[in-house]
């Protein structure tokens, strides 16, 4: 599984960066407000205001950015995780469950009996005829033909 710790760190420092910048508006805006009474006239309450809160947003996003990347680590690392299990599981599944290959029985019985309902298909059922299978009266070599057959003559 790849690494991320470079690019985890590289990101936590971003986080606090943002953070950093969003305090340098708050005190920026608070120094505004409570500065000498000549500072802020010629500054402006609301020029005040808008540069710092523009310095703040540019802030937040810079969090944003940085979770948003922090984010895609810990899913790329949760699906690595996702596929080790699902490998893991496939091959101990695969092991127990290994199927055992044996040659046919020369004695086996066939377990349908002349008449007996194979399936329906479309509507029609096929039974188990002598020399095969039959459909509405219809003998066929194989349930395949019987099919083909029911395809070319729907219900109406």
């Amino acid at each position: 599984m790849q690494n991320f710790d470079i690019a985890k760190r590289m990101l936590v420092v971003l986080v606090i960066v943002g953070w950093v910048v969003v305090a340098l508006a708050v005190l920026g805006f608070l120094s505004s407000l409570f500065g000498s009474a000549k500072e802020t006239a010629e500054i402006g309450f609301a020029i005040a205001l808008l540069a710092s809160g523009a310095l703040a947003l540019f802030g937040l996003v810079i969090i944003a950015i940085a979770q948003m990347g922090l984010t895609q680590i810990a899913t790329a690392e949760n699906t690595g995780e996702m596929l080790r299990i699902m490998r893991k599981q496939t091959q101990s599944v695969s092991t127990a469950t290994a199927p055992v290959m044996s040659a046919p029985s020369s004695g086996l019985k066939k377990t349908k009996e002349v008449g007996s309902a194979i399936k329906t298909y479309k509507g029609y059922l096929i039974t188990k005829a002598k020399n095969g299978v039959e459909v509405s009266g219809n003998e066929f070599s194989n349930v395949l033909a019987a099919e083909k057959w029911v395809n070319q003559n729907p219900k109406t």
